[in-house]
């Protein structure tokens, strides 16, 4: 089957701005027929001047200098960003996915981790782990080949090269990184990140070699109103979600794993509870769970709260829910995720010396009791004893890569019902930083310390961007970058370039018009 995303969720203005280029098309089109002569109107008629037309108010932000997106559902070879934990697929379908198929195919990535999903670490743990089942059961000397150059597949290609197995990594790709997507952009002083970014483990920051510049991200104290005004960002939503998983998780077991998030909030009558009515702040109750919704689980989740499910373990690393409600698993609770610059560089010690085979899509894995049979798009084939696949989720659910025989249920199972989320990333630089108080510095109080990455939301709107992370802070550079999650990351993948950069910057007035 195909999973190619459909946009949806299209905004008005831009459903409007579809049907005025359908007319034009009509109207440009009845004028290569031959046309009546018109009649002249009597003589003495009088004419009507045009109404002219209000000229457009000016935005108040300015124009960037440069703009750099990234489109990871419509990529081909990764089909969305990471996994989440959908309603109705428990943590179980990770573990069958994990499992090895006839001893011959072994599976890794981010989707087979279950203590870590949708994270880096959680790829680099299910690398690691494939590498240890393949070493239990291959005699030395055996030839393995590893599908995918990303974190998961070059961290198992080097634990089994180092074993002395004959090791060959196989990447559809012309680089090697897969969703770590390290580029060097024109207008940019440094590489940026058009993949993964936030590295929320303390064991994987600690991991990471110099060359990766880890910048802390602060959690948002505030968040934006549509007029400018900053308002500070209460507990209610996190609360509102925590009471909701609390219901779902006294529920019975087989109903509570059906449950999304969004049916946990309606039927625990959380979400009824909480008045639509704005407060002394202009921001209702019922908006700040919906700021919570968008800018926290669509950030962390790639996904809807109709998606979700309701028993979805929150919080990990998360960048812009407001106050923490959740951790990571391997820190306390007051450890900030961080922004990771530099990233590729990670990967370089993994890489090193590796028979790496780029721009080589496997289309076919056969496989029996005693060797696997690849066939690649090129109609080359190659004989191997045994196969770590780290393809991404997104992808397995096409037809991309086909199996034979077909993997057991209990693979399919997994890969049907697990979810694929989506999250782009917009990178934007300006002359200078509008969006920051003017006696700010590139430091965190204007003494030299360590600044922080700031958080940037706006509550009582469904923006386009589910949150901004000031990346130049620390250094003072004004450069942007948002974070675009969801059914809006599938809308504005299918924009055109000017169209997509209309809507994030329309996205950034609330922060060009501060109200105080």
């Amino acid at each position: 089957m195909d999973s190619r995303a459909t946009p949806g969720g299209m905004a008005r203005r831009t459903f409007l701005a579809a049907s005025f280029s359908g007319l034009a098309t009509v109207v440009l089109a009845s004028c290569t027929a031959p046309q009546p002569t018109p009649t002249p109107p009597p003589t003495g008629s009088p004419t009507t001047s045009p109404t002219p037309s209000p000229a457009p108010t000016p935005s108040p932000v300015p124009e960037p200098i440069t703009v750099r997106r990234s489109r990871w559902g419509a990529d081909p070879f990764a089909r969305g960003a990471f996994t989440y934990d959908a309603a109705g697929g428990p943590d179980e379908l990770r573990e069958a996915l994990a499992q090895p198929v006839a001893e011959r195919v072994f599976f890794a990535g981010e989707a087979c981790d279950t203590a870590a999903p949708g994270t880096l670490q959680g790829a680099r743990s299910s690398g690691a782990r494939a590498a240890s089942l393949v070493l239990e059961l291959a005699e030395p000397g055996e030839r393995v080949a590893v599908i995918g150059a990303g974190l998961a597949g070059l961290t198992a290609a080097r634990e089994l090269a180092d074993r002395d197995l004959e090791v060959v990594v196989i990447e559809a790709r012309d680089r090697i990184g897969g969703r770590i997507d390290t580029v060097d952009a024109d207008g940019f002083d440094g590489p940026i990140e058009l993949g993964a970014l936030v590295i929320g483990s303390t064991a994987l920051q600690a991991a990471l070699p110099d060359s990766v510049e880890l910048l802390p991200i602060a959690p948002p104290a505030g968040a934006r109103t549509a007029d400018g005004a900053t308002v500070a960002i209460p507990t209610t939503g996190p609360d509102a979600i925590a009471a909701a998983q609390a219901w779902a998780a006294a529920q019975p077991e087989a109903r509570a794993r059906e449950l999304s998030l969004a049916t946990a909030l309606v039927e625990s009558g959380t979400s009824a509870s909480l008045s639509t009515q704005p407060d002394a702040t202009g921001v209702s109750p019922a908006a700040w769970l919906a700021h919570s919704l968008a800018s926290g689980v669509g950030v962390e989740t790639g996904a809807t709260a109709n998606r979700v499910a309701a028993l979805a373990e929150l919080g990990r690393g998360a960048v812009a829910a407001g106050p923490a409600t959740g951790a990571d698993p391997d820190a306390p609770s007051s450890t900030a995720p961080a922004l990771a610059r530099g990233l590729a560089g990670a990967l370089d010690a993994d890489a090193d010396a590796l028979d790496i085979a780029v721009m080589s899509v496997v289309t076919r894995i056969a496989y029996d009791e005693r060797r696997v049979s690849l066939r690649l798009d090129s109609g080359e084939s190659l004989t191997v004893d045994r196969v770590v696949v780290t393809v991404p989720l997104g992808v397995l659910k096409t037809d991309t890569l086909q199996f034979s025989p077909a993997l057991p249920l209990l693979h399919q199972r997994a890969i049907s019902r697990l979810g694929v989320g989506l999250v782009d990333t917009v990178w934007l630089r300006f002359e200078e930083a509008f969006w920051r108080p003017a006696n700010e510095s590139g430091d965190a109080d204007g003494t030299g310390a360590e600044a922080s990455v700031t958080v940037l939301t706006v509550v009582g709107e469904t923006p386009s961007v589910a949150a901004w992370l000031d990346a130049g802070a620390p250094d003072g550079e004004p450069v942007l970058v948002g974070l675009i999650a969801a059914t809006q990351a599938e809308r504005l993948e299918a924009l055109d370039d000017a169209a997509f950069r209309e809507a994030v910057l329309a996205d950034l007035v609330p922060f060009a018009t501060a109200a105080g």
